[in-house]
């Protein structure tokens, strides 16, 4: 499964079911997650540009400030996604 991160210049693989934030560390993408991945803070927002992810989940919609941005801790993959790094303060 691709996941194309159009900020960055970068292409990696994950598997159906990953969240983006494991792909990304897997891929040596540095997203910071300051509450370790459990979505208890913003820091590791995404702006999906195109292609589509799990359905937002209610825990992590406060911390979102607009359509088509996700928590990576959270967001899981279902098909090949174009994203770009979008974090949070």
């Amino acid at each position: 499964m691709e996941v194309r991160f159009a900020d960055l210049g970068l292409c990696l693989a994950g598997a159906i079911g990953d969240t983006v934030l494991e792909v990304a560390e897997a891929g040596g993408v540095a997203i910071e997650a300051a509450c370790g991945g459990f979505a208890g803070c913003n820091t590791c927002r995404v702006r999906v540009l195109s292609g589509e992810l799990s359905p937002c989940d209610p825990v992590e919609e406060p911390f979102l400030d607009s359509p088509g941005q996700r928590l990576a801790c959270q967001a899981r993959l279902v098909g090949p996604v174009t994203l770009r790094l979008d974090p949070g303060a």
